[in-house]
Formats: C-alpha cells, sequence, structure tokens
C-alpha cells in the first residue's frame, strides 16, 4: 500500500489530477494551462531498500521506465536498480523517495548537510517517520522554492511545525494514509 501511495501522490502532483477534477467538476473541460511532468526516463531515488523501498524502486523501473538509483546500508540485487553512493543520489536523483526505519543511526539522517545537497527541482516524497528529516533545514530549502517534499507523516509533526511547513506551496502535507489500504490493515 505505501508503495503504491508514493506513485499516487507523485502523479497527483505530477499531473495536478486535484486542479484538473475540480476545474471540470465547475464544468471547465479545457486542457489548457496543464503541463505534466513524467516519471519515464528521470533519475529515481530510493533511500533505504527494504521491503516497501524494494517495491518502490521496483515499480520506478519495471513500472515507469525511470533510471533508478538507490542507497542502502546493505547491497541488494534488483533488476533494472543500481546501487549508488548517497550523495551521487542526492546530487543527481529528479525524484528521491526515503524508505527507511527510525533507530538512533537514522534519526536526523537528511540533515542540513544532506538537504543542501538535493538536486534543484527535485522532487522528495517520505513515507517514513518525519523524524528522518531535519524539519529546520527543510524549511530553509523550501523557502529557496527549488524543492518540493512530499510528506506522508504529518500527523508526527508538532503543530507549531506543521503550520511553518504548510505555508510553503512546495511542501505537500497528508495524513498518513499510505498504509491504510484494506489488504494492508486486514494482515
Amino acid at each position: 500500500g505505501v508503495a503504491e501511495f508514493v506513485f499516487g501522490a507523485l502523479l497527483e502532483y505530477f499531473r495536478e489530477i486535484s486542479r484538473a477534477k475540480m476545474q471540470a467538476k465547475a464544468g471547465n473541460y479545457s486542457e489548457a494551462g496543464f503541463t505534466g511532468t513524467e516519471i519515464k526516463e528521470k533519475t529515481f531515488g530510493v533511500i533505504g531498500l527494504g521491503r516497501i523501498g524494494a517495491r518502490v524502486a521496483d515499480l520506478a523501473s519495471q513500472g515507469f521506465g525511470a533510471h533508478v538509483l538507490y542507497w542502502s546500508k546493505n547491497r541488494k540485487k534488483i533488476t533494472g536498480v543500481k546501487r549508488s553512493e548517497l550523495n551521487t543520489l542526492l546530487k543527481n536523483a529528479d525524484i528521491i523517495s526515503l524508505h527507511m526505519a527510525l533507530n538512533p543511526e537514522t534519526n536526523g539522517f537528511l540533515n542540513a548537510k544532506r538537504i543542501a545537497m538535493i538536486k534543484s527541482s527535485a522532487v522528495v516524497i517520505n513515507t517514513a517517520p518525519m523524524e528522518l528529516i531535519n524539519t529546520s533545514a527543510l524549511e530553509k530549502r523550501l523557502k529557496k522554492k527549488d524543492l518540493t517534499i512530499i510528506l506522508d507523516h504529518s500527523d508526527e509533526l508538532e503543530p507549531t511545525t506543521i503550520i511553518q511547513l504548510s505555508k510553503y506551496p512546495n511542501c505537500i502535507l497528508y495524513p498518513p494514509i499510505g498504509y491504510t489500504t484494506q489488504e494492508a490493515t486486514s494482515l
């Protein structure tokens, strides 16, 4: 469910699906003003290649035709996916999907230095615990308006942090719905 949500959120953002539905509901069926972005041929970075990260990498590569790089503590073998140094991934990926468990080693993993390395114009999606990201450093980068971040665990943020981040149009906040499929919640 989480892996599928990653692509649902990305497609909603890249193709302006919500805006298109609202426009059509208002009776305007013109495509004028819509210019989507495709995932195909983009460099797609996956940080953390556990069960969910591996599924995201597979969908990005096999389903969407992206060039997939991954960084993980352990080497993995997935068709169409290439291991990368973390700094290389951050500097080159057009899309970054974060999939790490929270532990003392990963707390604040996306720190100021790493956030600054992320390629200008990249889209970052986090469906992992919010504690992996230094939100003060993230806010500084959001102010530059050269990065978009999609967050699935906004419920883990302090209310003041949510207010701060939600004022940036390049920060998209979702409640934790990535895992809330009938299949995932019935296991």
